[in-house]
């Protein structure tokens, strides 16, 4: 090799090493980014060792990469699913594994074995008023609580498609800059880096599918060929019912393209299919409809204390209470006035103690009270043969086994993603133990180019003397 081989080799050799010295340095720098990936970059000289062309790529497993961002779209609906749940838990005030309303209607049902057994005693008539009351105000203050809940539901909403917005945004943003970036050496990695974290992002509130472009820009679809990023990125908005897709002009409904993620799962909890036309009956998921099914189960059961008799089952507590014969200064009728959740409550003149309970009633009501062969149908419930303390554990206990099962769900998928998304950082991410091996070794093939152009140097300056 001649003496300006040599040199022009030892130049090539430095300007690689330089290049790598770079991005091996950036990594270790980026390596606690979750986003960040592995960066290399691959040069080509020429004869004279000037670096004709360098290509920087980035490890991206891409089969790996969509079951990430499959599971991360399971994981975003279980566990919005398990927050609610968990918030409807503690609505129910669930003490030693027997919710509240269960325990006020067993001290109602007590009550009245307790007054059956001492009608004249006063100060058991009083306790037995007072604990209708706690009764009724229970099941008012839950159903004030749904609503509360259906509330942030819906706020919960418009905030995830205020974010989904945003992400689809700054995707397309990054799209647009990508292709200008290609031509300024490790940049474009570091936005597709970027992209990727929102693309994972975006996955936990929606399901998406992903396709490369041959320019560098990613296109964005749901499962369902909905395009969500592709020429320009589209606009979601609420209009109460649907979710609404909107690109251009053209508005399209995708309710039935929200199978996973945060936004299908509240938009399923929310879904209340009575007020279509024709009304559709309830969904028998129980994480489906869940607004709806609260909110038509409290109404029987409180209409099961203020409605007539039903053909074939025992007296109700209304027909009971109505039907005795009062004496002066016992409430007639109506011991609880009201009709559903909302305005179910004891009479006033009860609770002021302007009027009695009737004596010749509290047999009736008592036996009313634990007489079973009652049913109740509500929307995501329906029974059969059982009384009314037995209502109530019902409809509490299938909410509190749909929260066990949803919350067993939620770990599940948290899980399974957590050790998928280990997997994906180990396949692409930074290893600092092999980045800090190949730092020494640029820096041994550093002190290499440099010591042949030490030499070559000598060389020059020897030849330099002798032609003088």
């Amino acid at each position: 090799m001649s003496l300006f081989g040599a040199l022009n080799s030892a130049t090539a050799g430095l300007r690689t090493v330089q290049t790598n010295v770079k991005l091996v340095s950036d990594n270790i720098a980026r390596a606690d980014d979750a986003n960040r990936t592995r960066h290399t970059a691959q040069q080509m000289v020429d004869g004279t060792g000037q670096v004709v062309t360098t290509q920087y790529r980035r490890e991206v497993d891409t089969a790996l990469r969509g079951q990430v961002q499959d599971l991360t779209s399971r994981n975003g609906g279980s566990a919005v699913q398990s927050t609610y749940m968990q918030q409807l838990g503690d609505l129910l005030r669930t003490t030693n594994g027997t919710p509240l309303i269960n325990s006020y209607a067993d001290k109602f049902q007590t009550a009245w074995s307790t007054l059956a057994a001492s009608p004249e005693n006063e100060t058991a008539q009083y306790q037995l008023v007072q604990s209708a009351n706690n009764f009724a105000r229970e099941i008012q203050r839950v159903s004030e609580g749904v609503e509360q809940m259906d509330r942030d539901m819906k706020k919960d909403m418009d905030n995830s498609l205020s974010t989904v917005n945003g992400l689809l945004k700054q995707i397309n943003q990054i799209n647009n800059d990508i292709v200008s970036l290609k031509s300024q050496g490790a940049a474009g990695n570091e936005v597709a880096d970027k992209r990727d974290g929102l693309i994972r992002e975006l996955s936990a509130y929606m399901s998406i599918r992903t396709v490369d472009r041959p320019d560098g820009r990613v296109a964005l679809f749901s499962p369902t060929g909905l395009a969500l990023v592709d020429a320009e990125p589209a606009s979601l908005s609420f209009d109460g019912g649907n979710i609404n897709l909107q690109v251009g002009n053209n508005v399209t409904s995708i309710n039935g393209h929200l199978n996973d993620g945060k936004l299908g799962a509240l938009l399923k909890m929310r879904q209340d299919g009575s007020q279509s036309d024709p009304p559709k009956p309830a969904s028998s998921d129980p994480t489906a409809e869940v607004i709806r099914k609260l909110r038509s189960q409290l109404d029987q059961f409180a209409s099961a204390f203020t409605s007539a008799t039903k053909d074939g089952e025992p007296t109700s507590f209304r027909d009971a209470y109505d039907n005795a014969t009062a004496a002066s200064g016992e409430q007639a009728n109506q011991f609880f006035t009201g009709t559903d959740r909302f305005t179910i409550a004891v009479n006033a003149k009860l609770l002021d103690g302007t009027a009695k309970v009737k004596k010749l009633a509290i047999d009736d009501v008592n036996d009313a009270m634990k007489a079973t062969g009652r049913s109740l149908t509500a929307d995501g419930l329906a029974l059969t043969d059982t009384t009314y303390a037995g209502m109530a554990s019902a409809i509490t206990g299938n909410w509190m086994g749909a929260a066990k099962a949803v919350n067993d769900k939620q770990e599940g998928d948290k899980s399974s993603l957590q050790l998928l998304t280990e997997r994906y950082h180990s396949n692409t991410g930074v290893n600092i133990d092999e980045e800090i091996a190949n730092l020494q070794q640029l820096q041994t093939s550093y002190q290499a180019s440099a010591r042949v152009m030490q030499v070559a140097n000598a060389m020059f300056d020897a030849l330099e003397a002798v032609v003088r």
